[in-house]
């Protein structure tokens, strides 16, 4: 599972994208958005491993606020039309959050789990304005990301919540210590790049 998680980052690099991952902005271009950007797909990893250490209704529950608070967030920017510099950090810190709950496999009240969900769905939808002066194309690509992403979280929470055996969940937890280390390791080198 690393090396592909490993190859497939090394096979994705190439010219740089503010966002445009696909020919023109759109509803496709958004959906594809959260899984190829790295730093996005690392952390959706990490919410849909922590979701996935729930019991199914809270699967459903912590899912559901995640894609509230991707929502909220298109409304945010729909209608305040501002932007936050610091959702890369905040995105990374909520991923990097959700790792080590993954890692620590405790029963926590569901509270702070969805916290982290909704921080790191905002952080995400921030970070993910596509470079476009329309704001059809702005609508449509965001729709496009929050589907994206609710989907991934969720697909990836129910494949979590199916492994019960006790080395399946050990595997769990370490991919989800693997998360939180990367998180980690990124915003640090995004600290260290926006100090300089």
């Amino acid at each position: 599972m690393a090396a592909v998680a490993v190859l497939a980052v090394t096979l994705s690099g190439g010219a740089a994208h503010a966002h445009d991952f696909v020919e023109g902005a759109g509803f496709l271009n958004g959906l594809l958005h959260p899984l190829l950007a790295p730093a996005h797909a690392l952390c959706l990893l990490a919410f849909g491993l922590m979701t996935g250490q729930h019991k199914m209704a809270h699967r459903i529950v912590l899912t559901m606020a995640f894609a509230a608070a991707l929502t909220a967030g298109i409304l945010m920017i729909m209608f305040a039309a501002f932007s936050v510099d610091a959702a890369p950090m905040i995105l990374l810190a909520s991923g990097a959050a959700a790792g080590l709950l993954t890692a620590l496999a405790q029963p926590l009240p569901v509270i702070l789990p969805a916290a982290i969900l909704a921080t790191g769905g905002l952080a995400l939808i921030f970070d993910s304005v596509p470079s476009v002066v329309s704001k059809l194309d702005t609508v449509l690509a965001l729709a496009g990301t929050a589907l994206g992403a609710t989907l991934a979280v969720g697909l990836v929470a129910y494949a979590a919540g199916c492994l019960t055996r006790d080395w399946q969940r050990i595997g769990v937890r370490i991919a989800g210590s693997w998360t939180a280390a990367s998180a980690l390791l990124v915003l640090a080198l995004w600290l260290v790049r926006s100090a300089e």
